[in-house]
């Protein structure tokens, strides 16, 4: 029996050897590199606003929703504000909003609106002291936008 045993053993061992190798693990892969290219952003330079100082169509209000606004400026230099006035008319309980836009000279919007206004509501915004595009829209009870007010008011001394 000891001269099968030892045989035995020694293919046993070969065996282990053998189904050992082929389960270990395959050497690591080197990584390989691949070349990226890259671009360069080149800044843009900054493009001068697009605003528009010419003034559009105004529309026709229907008699029995006519109101009145005017728009004055001030004429202090350190302070060129302009104001609009709501100063009523026929169609004074007919008004929901009123939405005054201020396009300035240097291309910088402002916007203000006054639910409901009163006779004497008055809304203020900041100008320039050069000419600004004023535009007044009216939104009515019934729904109607009316653009009552489209134009260039200069700055005075």
């Amino acid at each position: 029996m000891k001269q099968y045993f030892l045989p035995l053993v020694v293919i046993t061992l070969i065996l282990c050897v053998l189904i050992g190798g082929c389960t270990s693990q395959a050497p690591p892969v080197p990584p390989t590199s691949v070349p990226v290219t890259t671009t360069e952003q080149v800044p843009t330079p900054p493009q001068t606003p697009a605003c528009s100082l010419v003034p559009g169509p105004t529309q026709n209000v229907p008699d029995y929703e006519s109101v009145d606004v005017t728009v004055e400026r001030n004429s202090i230099t350190a302070d060129p504000t302009i104001s609009t006035v709501f100063n009523g008319g026929q169609g004074l309980g007919m008004v929901q909003l009123m939405n005054v836009t201020v396009i300035r000279s240097d291309c910088i919007t402002e916007n203000d609106t006054r639910k409901n206004p009163g006779m004497g509501e008055t809304v203020t915004l900041m100008g320039t002291t050069t000419t600004d595009r004023v535009i007044v829209v009216m939104t009515m009870t019934s729904g109607d936008q009316y653009t009552i007010i489209d134009g260039l008011y200069p700055f005075h001394t």
